[in-house]
């Protein structure tokens, strides 16, 4: 096996010869360390016998070469796709008119992506998504296609470099604005907190005609929410049934289990949450919260309206650039940095369970710790 890599011009040529192909085969990159990653990852492939469709010399039959449009059409159908997948490819089907699976090639993927960026102007999360949606359908294409006792062909999507999302200097140099990603490490200050509790007690602020508009359930949604760090749905679909309050503990019914499938945890509720959700549950049945109908296709109504309803509490509070998913950060740290006599309460392990995730580096995505908080406790 032979893999080169050679300069021509202001592009880089990659040159792969081995013996399961009939031919070299040639493919051109911008860069140098995009074209060796790729020449390592087809070195990898080849090594266990893989060959990817673009390089096979024979065509897929004329009869099997679908319309990747109506290869997306059949993974809706037949593969019970998750209903982020399912937004996602309904856009990706007005991109990809005219292509066929065979046309899905690594050169095609590489120029998609470029088209994202440079044409469209995406962020480099919108981007791997149609990316990531897109390898799904064609994974599941490729295994379903694939006979019996044959390797399957690699999908171009998933040779994609690392970071290839990622603007360059030759995205901008054609006049795309470099687009990053976004992280959102942003927690409430004691202060903050202090304000908001005020706005929710119905404090007018001197520069306002009004106070915001007092809510008791509203008040409660707050205080839930930052000290549980339970999504907004899981908040409105929480039933006094699932709360046992002698246990101190609320069985939730998690809304990211995989394909929109229930996933329920146990969470447990601090002392000073659990009387007052006592209080408000006594002789309460069904929803413990009124912001939802309990129709299904009333919950993204339900969901947008409790959203604005924190923005405009936050903007009255002056609590700049924080939404309400910014307290799910804020409730996770609170777990984190609780102590009694003995010291921590929750482990890493234990957090995860509270917040709902089988990974642990969501943890490490969700725990903004303040560097003071940290600093404090070498004290």
């Amino acid at each position: 096996m032979a893999i080169n890599v050679q300069q021509r011009g202001q592009r880089f040529q990659l040159r792969v010869k081995h013996a399961l192909l009939p031919k070299p085969f040639f493919f051109t990159f911008d860069t140098e360390p995009e074209a060796r990653a790729y020449g390592e990852q087809l070195k990898a492939l080849l090594s266990r016998g893989i060959v990817p469709a673009e390089m096979l010399a024979v065509p897929e039959k004329k009869q099997d070469d679908h319309m990747l449009v109506h290869v997306i059409g059949e993974f809706e159908r037949d593969a019970a796709p998750a209903p982020s997948d399912r937004e996602v490819l309904t856009v990706l089907c007005g991109e990809v008119v005219g292509v066929r699976v065979s046309g899905v090639t690594f050169t095609w993927a590489d120029e998609y992506v470029r088209r994202l960026k440079r044409e469209r102007n995406l962020s480099p999360g919108t981007i791997r998504k149609r990316i990531g949606s897109l390898a799904r359908v064609l994974d599941w294409h490729i295994r379903r296609t694939t006979d019996p006792g044959q390797h399957p062909h690699a999908n171009p999507l998933r040779l994609l470099p690392r970071g290839y999302s990622t603007y360059t200097e030759a995205d901008v140099a054609t006049g795309a604005a470099a687009k990053r990603d976004v992280v959102r490490n942003r927690r409430l200050s004691p202060d903050e907190h202090a304000r908001v509790l005020v706005v929710l007690a119905g404090e007018k602020r001197d520069d306002r005609e009004r106070a915001y508009p007092t809510d008791p359930a509203f008040a409660l949604l707050y205080a839930f929410i930052v000290d549980t760090g339970l999504r907004l749905s899981e908040c409105y679909r929480l039933r006094v049934a699932s709360i046992d309050f002698a246990q101190g503990v609320m069985n939730v019914e998690g809304s990211k289990g995989h394909r929109g499938a229930i996933k329920p945890r146990v969470v447990p509720l601090k002392p000073a949450l659990r009387e007052r959700l006592r209080a408000w549950c006594d002789g309460r049945v069904g929803l413990v919260f009124p912001f939802w109908s309990g129709d299904v296709a009333d919950r993204d109504r339900a969901s947008g309206r409790l959203t604005a309803r924190f923005r405009t509490l936050f903007s009255y509070a002056d609590v700049p650039d924080f939404t309400e998913h910014d307290l799910r950060h804020e409730a996770t740290c609170r777990w984190v940095e609780l102590r009694n006599a003995s010291g921590w309460v929750f482990s890493e392990i234990d957090v995860c369970k509270i917040m709902g995730w089988t990974d642990t580096r969501m943890m490490l995505r969700y725990a903004s710790l303040r560097g003071s908080d940290l600093a404090s406790r070498l004290a």
